[in-house]
């Protein structure tokens, strides 16, 4: 079993350290995704921002490689009396769904746990409508403050190895470098900040 599998259970627990700034990543999710929508989660883990889209959202495809993360979305779905979530495990890399299926795509704090994201961000582009938006919020790990150091030594002993830490600057960078379309982003500061970047496919 992988790290993700055996951290499913303590995933929330871990995020809510961090919690005003996760909590502002659901809601900027929630305003990003048009009523009606299609939307698509990738590496959605424990769910938060498939439940988030499913505020508005016509149908969500929840996904994650891991399905203890998937059977706790599943859940917390069921909890919140979310119909309109559909759960399947998928590879980022490799997604099995048509060429613009889907008017939002959300990949929420995986691109730098990956070792060739550039090759997941234009995969995630590929599913999604011309116009449409690629939603890829990321927490910052390059520069830290004294408290993030103290939170991430804990997750890295808990086994979580990030392949890449960016900065705000450095993260923004390596999407425009994928060419997919026009990036925009906002820093959210907190413990961990995160910058919410968007991709608006052309």
């Amino acid at each position: 079993m992988d790290f993700w599998s055996t951290f499913a259970r303590f995933y929330d627990v871990a995020e809510a350290l961090n919690g005003g700034v996760y909590r502002e990543m659901t809601e900027t999710t929630a305003r990003l995704v048009p009523h009606g929508s299609e939307v698509l989660d990738c590496a959605a883990g424990t769910g938060e921002l498939s439940l988030a889209a499913a505020r508005r959202a016509k149908r969500v495809v929840c996904t994650d490689y891991s399905g203890e993360m998937l059977n706790i979305a599943r859940k917390k779905a069921k909890k919140r009396r979310f119909v309109n979530i559909e759960f399947e495990r998928a590879n980022i890399f490799h997604l099995d769904y048509a060429d613009g299926e889907f008017d939002i795509v959300i990949a929420g704090n995986v691109l730098h746990l990956l070792n060739n994201p550039e090759n997941a961000v234009r995969e995630l582009c590929r599913v999604a409508k011309n116009g449409g938006k690629i939603l890829l919020p990321t927490f910052m790990t390059r520069d830290k403050s004294a408290i993030s150091e103290t939170l991430l030594k804990a997750y890295k002993r808990l086994g979580f190895s990030p392949s890449t830490e960016y900065s705000p600057r450095e993260y923004v960078e390596m999407l425009k470098g994928c060419n997919a379309g026009e990036v925009r982003s906002k820093l959210i500061k907190g413990t961990i900040p995160c910058c919410y970047a968007v991709i608006i496919k052309e």
